[in-house]
C-alpha cells in the first residue's frame, strides 16, 4: 500500500538532494529510506508489532540538455520488525526515464498511472487498505505522462509480457500486453481523472477490464475532498468518498466506500477514519480505525515512521 507521507517526503528528497558530484553540478545522486513500524489489533489476524513497509533506495538526475533530463530510482523493502538472518528483500520500485518538455517516458517497475490518478485519494491511509478494483500488476512497464496543455494531461502505460517470461509463480499471462489510460483535467481547485485498464495479462481477467473516476476538489489550502467510482466488469461497482484535512501538526483523514458486488458476493462497506502527528520533519505517528474487506473486519493500528 502507498504510504501518503512517506511519498511525499521521498519526492521532496529528489528536488533537494545535494550532489554526490562535485565536478558535475548536473547530475544528483540520493540514498533515502524509511523504517516503519505498527502495531496493529484485528478479529481476522489478531494483534502483533509488523513491519509496515520499510523501504531503502537510490535514485538520481542528470541534466542532458537545457531541455531534457534523465532520471532513476531504484527502491528496495525489507522487513524491520524482528531480528532473522534471513532477511527478505523485495522490490518495490525501479526504474529509468527521460524528461522534458514533452512530458515523461519512463521504463520499469512502479505505481501504475490508473493508480496514481484514480485510487490513491482514497487509499490515503498508512496501515488500513481502502477497496480497489483489479488492475495491471507492476514491472515490465513503459508509461508517457504527457505535459498539462490547457488543463488536459494525458496519461498512458503498456505492461509489455513476451514469451520469454513463462514464470509458473507470475501473476500474468505468459504472452501478452496489457495497457491503461488516464485523461486528466484540472482547473483552478477541481480535478476530473478518468482511467481505463484492460486487466490483458491478469490471469482470470482477460475478458474484464476496469474504468474509473476520481474528482477531486482543494477546498482551501488545508482541506481537500474526493469522490470516486470503479466498475470492475461483472465483478464489482464501488461508490467512494474521501477527505484530508492538514490541520498544522499532522493530517486528518477518512474514507467511506459502498462496494456492490455482482453474483453470490456479498455486499459490503469499507470505512476508515485516521490521525497523524509529525514529532519532526522526518518523524511522524499515526493511529487509524476502520472496518475493511467483506468480512466487515474491524482494524485499529497505531505506528511511527522515521525517514532518512
Amino acid at each position: 500500500m502507498k504510504k501518503t507521507l512517506v511519498a511525499i517526503a521521498v519526492s521532496s528528497a529528489a528536488l533537494t538532494s545535494v550532489s554526490a558530484f562535485a565536478a558535475d553540478d548536473t547530475v544528483n545522486f540520493d540514498v533515502y529510506g524509511n523504517i516503519q513500524l505498527v502495531y496493529a489489533d484485528s478479529k481476522d489476524s489478531g494483534s502483533e508489532i509488523e513491519d509496515n513497509g520499510s523501504t531503502f533506495g537510490f535514485q538520481g538526475s542528470t541534466a542532458i540538455s537545457d531541455d531534457l533530463t534523465g532520471f532513476f530510482k531504484y527502491e528496495l523493502e525489507a522487513d524491520a520488525d524482528q531480528k532473522t538472518s534471513d532477511i527478505d528483500v523485495n522490490l518495490d520500485q525501479a526504474y529509468v526515464g527521460l524528461q522534458g518538455s514533452f512530458g515523461k517516458v519512463q521504463v520499469g517497475s512502479f505505481d501504475t498511472p490508473y493508480n496514481n490518478a484514480i485510487q490513491d485519494s482514497l487509499d490515503q491511509f498508512e496501515y488500513l487498505g481502502a477497496h480497489a478494483a483489479t488492475l495491471t500488476s507492476e514491472g515490465d512497464t513503459i508509461a508517457f505522462y504527457s505535459p498539462s496543455i490547457y488543463g488536459f494531461e494525458f496519461q498512458t502505460s503498456m505492461q509489455i509480457k513476451g514469451s520469454a517470461d513463462d514464470s509458473a509463480t507470475s501473476n500474468e499471462t505468459d504472452n501478452g500486453t496489457a495497457s491503461q489510460m488516464v485523461l486528466k483535467y484540472s482547473v483552478d481547485a477541481l480535478t476530473v481523472a478518468l482511467g481505463y485498464d484492460n486487466l490483458a495479462n491478469v490471469i482470470g481477467k482477460e475478458d474484464t477490464s476496469t474504468y474509473g473516476l476520481n474528482v477531486g476538489f482543494q477546498v482551501n489550502p488545508a482541506l481537500s475532498v474526493s469522490f470516486q467510482y470503479e466498475d470492475e466488469t461483472d465483478v464489482a461497482e464501488t461508490f467512494g468518498l474521501g477527505a484530508r484535512f492538514n490541520y498544522g501538526s499532522g493530517d486528518l483523514y477518512g474514507t467511506v466506500q459502498t462496494v456492490d458486488q455482482e453474483g453470490s458476493a456479498t455486499d459490503y462497506d469499507m470505512y476508515g477514519i485516521g490521525a497523524t502527528y509529525n514529532l519532526a520533519s522526518n518523524m511522524y505517528v499515526y493511529a487509524e480505525y476502520g472496518q475493511t474487506g467483506s468480512t466487515e473486519d474491524k482494524v485499529t493500528a497505531a505506528g511511527a515512521t522515521y525517514l532518512f
